[in-house]
């Protein structure tokens, strides 16, 4: 979503300024922030109003031990570290923790208290700040929730009010109608109770027998049966596991975990709790976060004649109920508790003893770890390791301390599920550490104590713990098991043992690399996929031309090595084959790589290589005929141009026509005709070439205005405002614009952040969704147009991507058009249900939208799936309470689910579990992959010791290859021949016009839905 710098404006201004559709946007993107995603709406609301932005840069200082606390922090992004400063020598410091995006801090700010701790930023750093006075007003009105929330002691709160004192009725503080897992379970027992009530039977084995029971392939089995999609096995698995953590599903012994066997029997516990009120379970309108699932409700009269509302009983239900709606409801259960299933089938191999995890079990907490940012550091050999090893803790209840300030650190943690508060003595609380944070890594390795004592903030944390010997042992396992290769003293190489006689890459120089690859004890075929993400990422540590000169050098020197020479000349031949193949037409355009090849030309032959020369060079003229083919296609401006706010110049008189017009990839002489505007109004007309440098972009609209060359520079201006600098080396700069950008040339001393939009960034648009066309039919075309843009991505294009775009001069916008289109989509869904003055039309689109939504989640389009759930969780969108009344139950429910997989937490933990488990093809969540992008590239260095790090070349290779295998199989011919037939329904969806302005939205959302304050009652 584009509201980054649009929420940080209404930030900026003084609270006293700032208005309703100010305070929505604000509080819109808090909720979005893991430390408020448990505050209440008016807290979020009382926050908004007071709230203000501050950035710095790195090693800047925000407060000292002793300071007066006049702010309280959460952290927008960048990284923190939070450092006790010893009381007779201040220049002495201890390193506490480090805090990241999300995290809060500086609580003394509510309690009157000075600082205790000292807290650098690490980098540049953007904070949301709340002042004093401000922060603790809301905290004195709303102190029961956020006492809580803030996990607050006693002597913190000392110098506030007392509370009233609390009535405690022995129920769980927390909402049972929350616990969507729970929920679906009960529902899904009853139905089975009632309906399949032959899977639960009396078995006899061994003397005993088992009473009301059924095996765990039964269930499994019977499960397969009834979804109505096809699920893999071990996602059912899955699914009775988080049962059977949840206590509905129970094993016969109390035996943990699930296990998919015939002769293992699991019964349903008997539920105690009561059933929770459907008042205190629905939902008025759908909000980030939410819970997907709640148990089905009805109104019934009371004796006195009054009414009340109560849960309804699902055995009348059903009896009452089809059989569409039974099955529907059955599937509900399904989807709600598969979901939750990866994450409970990871805490039961977690739970297992070490000696008990089997391969399949190591597998998964391998992938897992891959995940944890405080594993980030590590190679992949050491995470290999620690998945045998490694020790889940859970604690069911707050307040128990992990360790305490002067015990022996024996053991490293990691926060997977919670958070915790670190104390020092005399000072109290310094900080508090989230999912993904670790600490007491130091005090492990050195054997050293603890400097700081940690406590469990929330109930149901879950920890991840090493303990210091196995810890130690893998370090020296590791360092073990390794060979380093030097040169003139220098390391140059080191590889790892992978077993059966192979060693993996981990580090080393470029051509020492190639040299390895090339070596003649090297057969490809057992190298793994080294040879393929050696010449994938090369770019990242090898320029084109550097390696086509050391691997020319490398087969000239092969003429005096004697015997073997044949045969060391044909692995070059072999090797530079498979690189042209992974590069294909990227490669066989450049002069480096032409001057190789022709010399290859020459000097195969004299060897008596024939076959390799034959076998290079079909692969060379493949990847050229790919190329020719690609520049000759004429793109058609008719159904929509791949950059929607521009037109390519390669056809002209466009024609609508039936069928499905498919946009070849974009090629760097590809030309798109756009304006340059100036900050006086005026403007000129380009044919921009995409490979075009903003500086030449630059000079080119200048000579043509009559401007200076060397006092101008080239920018967007977004419809927001924002003005973005464009450096000039960046290239292809009208695909990299925001969806409604404009270029601009201002002078280098300009001195305003912002411009005034043009009239046309934020005009609403003509044309509208029509009722005639059905969501099956503008799912069908959503998708087929996101295919033709995802397939014409280039491996390329995402290695330029992950490490920086504008390092190597190439165009990637063939990646650029399908995130551009996730962030089209979603505007497109907040405009047309903002645009719209009738309740009732706005209500039927917002079912259609939702209908649409899930057409393309069947159809595997992740990416248009997600844009539209992300327009529908808009702020704009959100707040129009009527428009959400007006939505069946049915619906609210299938919104609710499909939020679920929008569930941040883990890293996306329930969206990747069910992503994986699609059959190609797929569209991806495109933001996901460009946040996996930004995370392998931010995580771990691409230089270690001045040697190129491969582990993390070899993990970017995955992620690229893993894109050719959703692109694999046989796109549907039913959605093509869906989308076949409505050219003028393709001319709009590959043409949609949308307002990408987050205020203007929500002006125009307030227009068509006034804000209505409930009158607040004076006691």
């Amino acid at each position: 979503m584009e509201t980054g710098w649009h929420w940080v404006s209404c930030l900026e201004k003084r609270p006293e300024e700032r208005s309703v559709e100010d305070v929505d946007i604000i509080c819109f993107k808090l909720k979005t922030l893991k430390v408020f995603d448990k505050y209440p709406e008016d807290v979020l609301r009382e926050l908004s109003k007071f709230a203000l932005y501050n950035s710095f840069l790195g090693n800047v200082t925000l407060f000292r031990p002793g300071d007066e606390g006049l702010y309280w922090y959460t952290v927008i992004s960048g990284q923190l570290e939070v450092l006790d400063v010893d009381a007779e020598d201040s220049s002495k410091t201890n390193s506490i923790c480090m805090l990241r995006e999300g995290d809060s801090f500086g609580e003394s700010a509510i309690f009157g208290t000075v600082r205790q701790t000292m807290t650098v930023t690490v980098d540049f750093t953007e904070l949301l700040c709340v002042e004093s006075q401000h922060i603790r007003k809301i905290y004195e009105d709303h102190r029961r929730i956020m006492s809580k929330l803030l996990k607050v002691t006693a002597d913190q709160s000392g110098s506030l009010p007392p509370l009233p004192e609390e009535q405690h009725d022995g129920s769980d503080s927390e909402s049972l109608c929350e616990n969507e897992l729970w929920l679906a379970g009960v529902t899904l027992v009853q139905l089975i109770k009632e309906h399949f009530s032959f899977l639960m039977t009396d078995h006899r084995v061994n003397m005993f027998t088992y009473k009301q029971s059924c095996s765990g392939r039964g269930l499994v089995d019977w499960a397969l049966s009834q979804s109505n999609i096809t699920r893999p096995r071990q996602q059912v698995v899955g699914m009775w596991q988080a049962l059977l953590s949840e206590g509905i599903l129970q094993h016969v012994h109390g035996q943990h975990p699930f296990k998919d066997d015939a002769q293992i029997y699991y019964r349903f516990v008997e539920q105690r709790r009561k059933t929770p009120h459907a008042q205190g379970c629905s939902v008025s309108s759908p909000k980030p976060k939410q819970r997907p699932f709640s148990l089905p409700t009805t109104t019934t009269s009371s004796e006195s004649g009054g009414s009340h509302t109560a849960t309804t009983d699902l055995s009348s239900t059903a009896d009452r109920s089809s059989r569409s709606s039974f099955a529907s409801l059955l599937d509900e259960c399904f989807d709600t508790i598969v979901h939750l299933g990866p994450e409970a089938l990871l805490y039961a191999t977690l739970l297992k003893s070490p000696a008990e995890r089997t391969e399949e079990d190591l597998d998964n907490i391998f992938e897992e770890l891959q995940n944890v940012r405080a594993f980030g550091h590590l190679s992949n050999a050491v995470k290999r390791e620690l998945a045998a090893c490694v020790l889940l803790e859970h604690h069911q209840k707050a307040g128990k301390f992990l360790f305490r300030q002067g015990d022996e650190g024996d053991c490293w943690y990691i926060v997977l599920r919670g958070s915790v508060s670190v104390h020092i003595r005399g000072k109290g609380v310094v900080c508090t550490l989230h999912e993904g944070d670790d600490f007491g890594k130091l005090a492990t390795v050195n054997k050293g104590v603890r400097s700081a004592s940690v406590q469990v903030q929330e109930k149901n944390s879950y920890f991840l713990r090493v303990e210091r010997q196995d810890f130690k042992r893998i370090l020296f396992s590791v360092e073990s098991s390794t060979l380093k290769f030097e040169e003139h003293g220098k390391e140059v190489l080191l590889l790892e043992k992978a077993g059966q006689g192979r060693y993996n890459v981990v580090k080393g120089t470029p051509t020492k690399m190639l040299e390895h690859l090339l070596d003649e004890e090297v057969e490809l075929e057992k190298t793994d996929t080294f040879v393929h993400d050696y010449f994938l990422t090369h770019p990242a540590f090898i320029s084109v031309s550097d390696l086509c000169e050391a691997i020319m050098r490398h087969f000239k020197s092969t003429d005096t090595a004697g015997k073997g020479t044949k045969e060391m000349k044909k692995k070059v031949a072999a090797v530079v084959s498979l690189w042209v193949q992974v590069a294909r037409a990227e490669l066989v355009k450049t002069p480096a790589f032409l001057e190789l090849f022709k010399e290859l030309q020459d000097r195969l032959p004299k060897d008596g290589l024939v076959q390799e020369l034959k076998m290079l060079s079909e692969a060379v003229t493949s990847s050229m005929r790919q190329q020719v083919q690609q520049q000759n296609q004429p793109l058609s401006s008719s159904h929509g141009s791949p950059l929607p706010a521009f037109k390519f110049s390669k056809k002209t008189d466009p024609e609508i026509k039936i069928g499905i017009n498919t946009l070849p990839p974009c090629q760097p002489q590809d030309r798109v005709p756009t304006r340059v505007h100036t900050v006086e109004n005026t403007c000129c007309r380009l044919q921009v070439r995409l490979d075009s440098t903003a500086q030449g972009v630059a000079e080119e609209a200048m000579k043509k205005l009559g401007l200076r060359v060397d006092e101008c520079s080239l920018c967007e201006v977004k419809s927001s405002g924002e003005k973005i600098m464009f450096k000039p080396s960046d290239v292809s700069v009208c695909s990299e614009m925001s969806v409604n950008g404009r270029l601009f040339i201002i002078p280098k001393e300009f001195p305003n952040k912002t411009l005034p939009p043009l009239p046309d960034q934020n005009t609403k648009p003509v044309t509208h969704l029509s009722d005639k066309d059905s969501a099956r039919e503008i799912a069908a075309h959503l998708t087929v147009y996101d295919w033709n843009l995802f397939t014409n991505i280039q491996q390329m294009e995402l290695i330029y991507q992950i490490f920086g775009r504008h390092k190597f001069g190439k165009i990637i916008t063939n990646l650029d058009l399908l995130i551009r289109r996730f962030n089209e989509v979603q505007y497109w869904v907040v405009t047309e249900l903002c645009s719209e003055p009738d309740l009732t039309k706005r209500a039927a689109l917002l079912r259609k939208f939702i209908k649409i939504a899930g057409y393309c989640k069947a159809d595997n389009n992740l990416n248009s799936f997600f844009a539209i759930v992300v327009g529908l969780m808009n702020g704009a969108v959100t707040r129009l309470k009527q428009t959400w009344k007006e939505l069946p139950p049915k619906f609210r429910r299938r919104i609710e689910t499909f939020e679920s997989l929008m569930d941040p937490s883990r890293n996306h933990r329930v969206l990747r579990a069910y992503q994986s488990k699609l059959q190609p093809p797929v569209i991806p969540f495109m933001p996901l992959l460009m946040k996996d992008a930004y995370f392998l590239h931010e995580g771990s260095p691409t230089y270690i010791d001045d040697l190129v790090n491969f582990e993390k070349m070899r993990l970017v290779s995955s992620k690229v290859r893993n894109l050719g295998n959703i692109r694999s199989g046989v796109f549907p011919q039913e959605i093509k021949m869906i989308a076949n037939k409505n050219p003028s329904l393709q001319l709009y969806i590959r043409s949609l016009k949308v307002i990408d302005n987050e205020h203007v939205l929500t002006q125009m959302s307030h227009k068509v839905e006034a804000t209505v304050r409930p009158q607040s009652s004076v006691q």
